[in-house]
C-alpha cells in the first residue's frame, strides 16, 4: 500500500509539473528559432505609414510554395517611383520588423518591402529554403552533381529561384506600386546571404544594392567560391554591396575547395569569414562600392536583426 501511495504521489507530481516544465522550455527556446510559429505581425496591425498585402505563388515543378508580402508606403510615390527592398526568408523578416521600423524609414522616400516567404505557419520551410538559397555545386572535373546534399536537405536550386524572383515576383511587385527599376535591393541572412552573393556573381544586374548578412559560404565546402573566382569582377563595378558578419561564427572552421589564390590549394579549415573578406576585397578591386561590417558583440542567430535593421538603413539612402 506504501508503495502504491507514493507512485500515486509522484504521478500527481508530474501533472503538475508538466506545464511549468513545458512552460519553461518554451521560454528558453531560442527567438530565432526556424521551427518556432509566427504569430501577429507588423501586416496583422493598423498602420498609417504602409498598407499591407499577401500574394501567394507556386514553384513551376509545384514543389514550392511561397508566401510574398508586400509593404507599400501610403506616401505618394516619388516621380521616380519607390525604393523596394526584396527579403529573403519572408516570414522571419516579417516577424522581425517593427513599427519603429516603418516608422524610421517612412521619416524620408519610404522603400517598399517585399517579404519572399514560404506558406506556412513557421519562420521557415527549412527544406524549401535548402534548396531555393543554395547554388549549383560541380565536381573537380566540372561535372554538375545533380543532388548536393548538406544536412540531410537537397540544395543547388539558386538559379531556378532567382529565375522565379525576376519573372514572378518583380513582375508582381511593379503591378502593385510604383517601383524605382534604379533602387531594387536585395538582402538575405546566412543562406539568404549565401544567395544575396550568388545573385550577384551569376547577374550582377538583377538588383541595385546586395546586402549580405553573415553568408554561408561555407556550404558545401564553399561550393559558393568556385562561381566566386569565375566571376569577372569589373560586372560588379559601381555596385554598392553591403557585407555585415557576425562577431562568433556558427560554423567556426569549414573547409573550403582547392582554389587559386588567396584561397590556399587543399585549404581545410579556412574560417567561412575568411572566404567573405576575400570576396569584399576582390569586390573592391573590380570596382564595387562595398563596406564591410563586422558585429563582434552579436552571434549568428542575432545577426537577422541586425543586418535587417542595417539593410532598412540602407534603402532609404540616396
Amino acid at each position: 500500500m506504501r508503495l502504491f501511495a507514493f507512485i500515486k504521489f509522484m504521478l500527481c507530481c508530474l501533472c503538475l509539473l508538466g506545464p511549468t516544465l513545458a512552460l519553461a522550455q518554451a521560454v528558453s527556446a531560442p527567438p530565432n528559432r526556424a521551427d518556432r510559429v509566427v504569430g501577429e505581425t507588423i501586416a496583422n496591425r493598423p498602420s498609417t505609414l504602409y498598407r499591407f498585402e499577401r500574394h501567394s505563388l507556386g514553384s513551376a515543378d509545384g514543389k514550392r510554395h511561397y508566401r510574398i508580402e508586400i509593404s507599400i508606403p501610403r506616401a505618394a510615390a516619388p516621380d521616380a517611383g519607390y525604393p523596394v527592398l526584396y527579403m529573403l526568408d519572408g516570414n522571419a523578416a516579417m516577424d522581425t520588423l517593427t513599427g519603429n521600423d516603418l516608422a524610421a524609414v517612412s521619416a524620408s522616400n519610404p522603400p517598399v518591402l517585399v517579404a519572399i516567404g514560404y506558406d506556412t505557419d513557421f519562420r521557415n520551410d527549412v527544406v524549401a529554403r535548402s534548396y531555393d538559397y543554395t547554388p549549383p555545386v560541380y565536381d573537380d572535373n566540372g561535372t554538375l552533381i545533380a543532388q548536393p546534399i548538406v544536412r540531410g536537405r537537397l540544395g543547388g536550386g539558386a538559379d531556378i529561384f532567382l529565375q522565379f524572383i525576376i519573372s514572378q515576383i518583380k513582375p508582381l511587385v511593379r503591378e502593385r506600386a510604383a517601383i524605382n527599376p534604379n533602387r531594387e535591393y536585395l538582402w538575405g541572412h546566412s543562406y539568404g546571404g549565401l544567395f544575396t552573393l550568388y545573385t550577384l556573381f551569376m547577374q550582377p544586374d538583377a538588383f541595385s544594392r546586395y546586402i549580405a548578412g553573415d553568408p554561408s559560404a561555407w556550404w558545401h565546402d564553399g561550393a559558393l567560391m568556385h562561381g566566386w573566382h569565375a566571376f569577372n569582377k569589373r560586372r560588379a563595378a559601381g555596385k554598392r554591396v553591403a557585407i555585415l558578419v557576425s562577431g562568433r561564427s556558427r560554423a567556426a572552421t569549414r573547409a573550403l575547395p582547392s582554389d587559386p589564390a588567396p584561397v590556399p590549394a587543399n585549404s581545410a579549415g579556412i574560417d567561412s569569414r575568411a572566404a567573405v573578406k576575400e570576396i569584399a576585397k576582390g569586390l573592391r578591386q573590380g570596382g564595387a562600392l562595398v563596406t564591410y561590417e563586422a558585429f563582434p558583440q552579436y552571434g549568428h542567430g542575432d545577426m537577422i536583426r541586425v543586418s535587417l535593421e542595417r539593410a532598412l538603413q540602407i534603402a532609404v539612402e540616396p
